[in-house]
């Protein structure tokens, strides 16, 4: 073989491994980022509260047995991808509005809207809690950051009118990775009989947050996310770019409200300001040194009558 031969081979071989690398890193990036097996993950609802005498943590772990305590009915839809999609269903009145309520990234609403469903309920509103895709006990194995999810929502705001009315006033509610992904719902367009959604502490878009973690990770942000990117879309079959609230949350037609707490170090605050800036019908409340999804607990009475008086606006507009 001339050299010229060896050099073709040692390259053909370079792209070969490049590819190999490639795939290797962006299906171990898929796994830890994007994969969860509900059947083999679950998730203890008391998992976030520190085992501790500590008041703060009593309290979550009050509001965790309230809701727990709560009897729901099992109710049940089956996604654009022909999945089976699980959620709790919190019965006050047959002829009172609903709120739909979506946890955060590999939770629970158990753990989410251990608080926020309660006081929901008070409000007089029934409650559905989807267990999203991926998580506690609906199908599915790949969780993408409100990619399916916000199409989730829309099946799940079909449920309700398919069974109790197209004119049904409904509400959505989301947590962290939940909360963004009911804004990219309203950004994608929902029924006339949406009136209003709440996000407390969303992630801005997936490629922030997740770029965002890598750092944290004391690697690589801007280097590794292609190969996050490439596993997503090869692995999990979407393409997480284009999960992005921050970049939609312009085309909704519904009012937002965001509660965000300034002390979260995991989904910065600034992100939430960052969405605000995109929209004139989202309101920005701050919540000082609350940390990620904690605003309900570090100011109780201040998040109820905030959240109140949203709902209540939206429902008699």
């Amino acid at each position: 073989m001339g050299t010229v031969g060896i050099i073709i081979l040692v390259v053909e071989c370079v792209g070969l491994l490049a590819l190999l690398v490639a795939y290797l890193g962006s299906y171990i990036t898929y796994r830890m980022a994007f994969y969860n097996n509900p059947e083999k993950n679950k998730v203890d609802p008391y998992r976030y509260i520190k085992d501790n005498d500590e008041p703060r943590n009593l309290f979550s772990k009050s509001l965790v047995d309230r809701i727990l305590a709560i009897p729901c009915e099992n109710i049940y839809v089956t996604s654009h991808d022909g999945l089976r999609l699980r959620g709790r269903l919190y019965m006050v009145d047959k002829d009172a509005p609903f709120a739909i309520q979506f946890h955060g990234y590999k939770s629970m609403p158990m753990i989410d809207f251990s608080g926020g469903g309660e006081m929901v309920m008070k409000m007089g509103i029934n409650v559905i809690m989807v267990d999203e895709r991926a998580c506690g006990e609906s199908e599915g194995k790949t969780v993408s950051f409100g990619y399916h999810e916000s199409r989730d929502v829309r099946t799940w705001i079909k449920y309700v009118t398919d069974n109790y009315g197209i004119d049904r006033k409904v509400l959505l509610f989301g947590v962290s990775m939940g909360a963004a992904t009911v804004i990219i719902a309203a950004g994608q367009g929902l029924p006339k009989n949406v009136v209003g959604v709440c996000a407390d502490c969303p992630c801005a878009s997936t490629k922030e947050i997740v770029t965002k973690v890598i750092y944290d990770m004391k690697l690589p942000g801007k280097l590794l996310y292609p190969l996050v990117r490439l596993g997503a879309i090869i692995y999990g079959r979407f393409d997480p770019d284009t999960a992005d609230a921050k970049a939609i949350v312009h085309r909704a037609r519904v009012p937002i409200l965001l509660i965000h707490g300034e002390g979260d170090d995991f989904v910065p605050c600034d992100m939430s300001r960052d969405i605000a800036k995109n929209s004139k019908l989202v309101e920005l409340h701050t919540f000082p040194e609350a940390g990620h999804g904690l605003s309900f607990v570090y100011d109780t009475e201040r998040y109820i009558e905030t959240a109140e008086e949203f709902c209540k606006r939206c429902l008699n507009a």
